[in-house]
This record gives C-alpha cells, structure tokens and sequence, in this order.
C-alpha cells in the first residue's frame, strides 16, 4: 500500500502521545466529541475559508501556487479515516493540555507552535519531504491533511460565533479561537508546500 512507512511512523508517534494524554486525561474534561467532516453549508464555508487562506498566501509570496501542491492524494478509506480522526484527537488533547498545565500562555498570548506539537509534527508526517526539500508525493497523504483543514476552518468559523455568557467561558473562547485561527495559517503553509523565507513573508505581514 502507497505509504505504509509514513502510517507506521505516524502510528508510533501517536502511541506515544496515547501513552502521555492517556495519564492525564482522567483529570481533565472531556473535549467536546467532535471528529467528522462538516457537511452541507457548513463544508462550503470552511472551503470557502481555506480558498482565502491559499489565496492570501499566493498574494502574500507573489505567485500562484502550483496546481501539485493543491492535488489531494488518495488514502485507502480506512486508513484516510483513522488518520484524520487522530488529528482531531490531538488538537483536542493538545488544547486540553494547554488549558491544565497554562504553560504556553506569555500574558494573553498563546504560542501556536507551543501549544500544538505533536499535531504538527503529526502534519509533517503527513506531507514528507524529498531529500531535495520537494514534497514527497509517493508517500504523502494529503487528502487527510486537507479533510483536517477543512475540519479545522469549520471549527474556527464555530468559534468565531460562539457567545458565551460567562467571562472565564469568553476568555477560553478567545484563545482558542486565536490559536485555531494560527493553526490553520500553520497547516496552509504545510499544504501549499512553502519554503521557509515564504513562510516568514507571509507570518510578517
């Protein structure tokens, strides 16, 4: 099966991370159990969000992304639904880890990168490099990186109208809106293949 290394090596990390948020999450509250696509208008909107991000980051580097780096490979459906339910899992544990331990937290401010590793190291995984820095198509799985895009901007577009009542369920909206909103742009940057000068224009701007 096309990419079997990369769903061993992704599936070690993973147990890795089951090991660690498994001893902990006795603790902690249970994240809400959202781990499917969203649907009808729901996925046109979170498309339509991911479409600006691309198109920000084309405007951003000053040229068009090539079409290659938009073409979603094709996962067997098994392995294609146990991976990108495993990226929901870790972006809820990940946050979850977040919010006990505050360790991330620089007065209101939240490190993305800091907050989400496993996850994006998860994404790498995911979309492999050649030893010539181009995307490793043979071994990629990029159909699941987009399905958890999709996930991600349908998750941020219900935050962004979340109203909550009280002002420590404000704040925690807040700043996992802010984060979720970085992660996306993190992820677009992955999906779109952009060297890392690339990556530095579009995060200054």
């Amino acid at each position: 099966m096309r990419g079997d290394v990369n769903v061993s090596s992704a599936s070690l990390f993973l147990q890795r991370c089951h090991d660690i948020f498994g001893s902990v999450n006795g603790d902690m509250p249970t994240p809400p159990p959202v781990m499917e696509l969203p649907q009808g208008e729901s996925l046109v909107a979170a498309k339509m969000l991911v479409q600006e991000r691309i198109l920000g980051i084309q405007q951003a580097i000053e040229r068009q992304i090539g079409a290659g780096d938009l073409v979603v490979s094709r996962s067997s459906p098994d392995v294609r639904k146990h991976l990108f339910e495993e990226a929901c899992e870790l972006y809820w544990n990940e946050l979850i880890w977040e919010a006990a331990a505050e360790e991330e937290v620089v007065g209101d401010d939240l490190f993305t990168e800091m907050v989400f590793p496993g996850l994006l190291t998860l994404i790498d995984a995911l979309l492999p490099r050649s030893e010539n820095g181009e995307p490793d198509r043979d071994h990629e799985h990029r159909d699941v990186v987009n399905d958890f895009l999709e996930w991600l901007a349908d998750r941020f577009i219900c935050l962004r109208g979340a109203s909550p009542e009280s002002e420590d369920e404000r704040a925690r909206i807040r700043q996992e809106r802010e984060v979720t909103d970085d992660l996306i742009d993190l992820i677009a940057f992955r999906i779109c293949s952009l060297a890392n000068d690339e990556i530095e224009i579009c995060q200054s701007r």
